[in-house]
């Protein structure tokens, strides 16, 4: 736009380009390309960090995930064998309990025969 304005003041003037000392600016397109290189490689490290994190925390889900399962199962089998050992001390118990019975009921049952036959002896039946 500004090189078409330029050029009607020259044909309106009836001077040339010619007629103006030859300057050349150059303008660098650097700046502006180098600040989005640089805006492109921030987004870049950002989208990368961002990746980082989301899969830190995936991972640090599935290690909590993991940690409640070894909990949850560790509590089943702790509840199971502390089920079983109670289990086994009533089986414990029970017999020695039949057995204490069975011996007392037995030695009373051997006193009572050994009386028996020391009156039968004494007595003469």
């Amino acid at each position: 736009m500004h090189a078409s304005r330029l050029g009607e003041l020259l044909i309106s003037s009836g001077k040339t380009a010619r007629s103006f000392p030859l300057r050349r600016a150059f303008v660098s397109a650097s700046p502006r390309p180098l600040q989005g290189k640089e805006e492109a490689e921030q987004c870049q490290k950002v989208k990368e960090a961002a990746e980082a994190v989301k899969e830190g925390a995936k991972q640090v889900k599935e290690t909590t995930e993991y940690i409640q399962d070894v909990a949850s199962t560790t509590a089943g089998r702790v509840t199971k064998m502390t089920k079983d050992v109670t289990e086994k001390v009533t089986e414990t118990t029970d017999t020695i309990t039949e057995k204490a019975k069975g011996s007392v009921s037995g030695v009373l049952g051997t006193a009572k025969n050994a009386t028996d036959i020391i009156k039968n002896k004494i007595l003469g039946d």
